[in-house]
């Protein structure tokens, strides 16, 4: 698992979204929801996919979405996939994600 990032303040609109709009959307975006998970709002990501939330306020540790985006556990369950058009996260995005999530997801 990656560290937790040390910026204070981490918002979904100025610091995740622009993340998710980069490498998570074309697939859980208004268009198309694979898994019945839709990352383009705060709500949507929040409230999490067809099995329920991917990530528990304040405990980025245990966060399904953050190993996903890590690259951690089973390469099937990756995001992006490994043959995707889209950038995975780098470590410090997924840091990122972390702090954002350990602060309340908000």
């Amino acid at each position: 698992m990656p560290p937790v990032a040390t910026k204070q303040g981490v918002t979904f609109a100025a610091d995740i979204k622009p993340l998710m709009d980069k490498s998570c959307v074309d697939c859980h975006g208004a268009k198309k929801q694979k898994a019945g998970l839709r990352l383009d709002s705060l709500e949507a990501t929040v409230h999490g996919s067809d099995d329920g939330p991917v990530f528990e306020v304040g405990k980025s540790e245990f966060s399904l979405m953050v190993s996903n985006i890590a690259r951690l556990g089973i390469e099937d369950d990756w995001m992006p996939p490994i043959d995707d058009e889209h950038p995975p996260l780098t470590a410090d995005e997924a840091a990122l994600i972390r702090a954002w999530i350990d602060q309340g997801a908000k």
